[in-house]
């Protein structure tokens, strides 16, 4: 009499408790992934919402001559970050690079145009925080797109 054959189930429950170590670290790697590309888009929408607050606080303010056009150009610029935003999860780097040449380019035709005057050092203030915001998220951004090459998901 064979007694191997008449209780299967333990042969299965032995090899069903190996650890398949490259399935655990594909799933710690891709929590990773998620909390970067996760702190990336966060990032993105928090610079887009500071352009419209920027923007509103501008136009309340007395005595400047911040009007309605340049309420609508930055909102354009607002709805630019949430496009890049929803385009992270494809491309993090690449989406933060574009935002902070987008932010750094819009900033260097504000100065060089001086369209605001009187607001040469307020915008020049809200600008410079929405670019560290940019630059304090290139690490996270950066490590996202490696471990979605290493993951083999590009």
């Amino acid at each position: 009499m064979n007694h191997m054959h008449t209780n299967p189930t333990l042969i299965q429950i032995n090899t069903d408790n190996q650890i398949d170590y490259s399935e655990l670290y594909r799933k710690q790697e891709t929590k990773q992934l998620n909390k970067r590309l996760r702190k990336t888009r966060n990032t993105l929408l928090i610079c887009g919402l500071a352009f419209i607050a920027g923007a509103s606080v501008f136009l309340i303010m007395p005595g400047t001559s911040f009007t309605t056009k340049d309420l609508f150009l930055y909102f354009g610029l607002s709805s630019v970050m949430v496009l890049l935003s929803l385009y992270s999860n494809k491309q993090p780097f690449f989406s933060l690079v574009s935002a902070l040449v987008v932010c750094v380019g819009f900033w260097g035709f504000e100065i060089f145009f001086n369209n605001t005057n009187e607001l040469m050092v307020e915008t020049s203030i809200h600008k410079l925080f929405i670019v560290s915001l940019l630059v304090w998220c290139f690490h996270s951004s950066r490590e996202a797109e490696i471990i979605r090459r290493e993951l083999h998901f590009s």
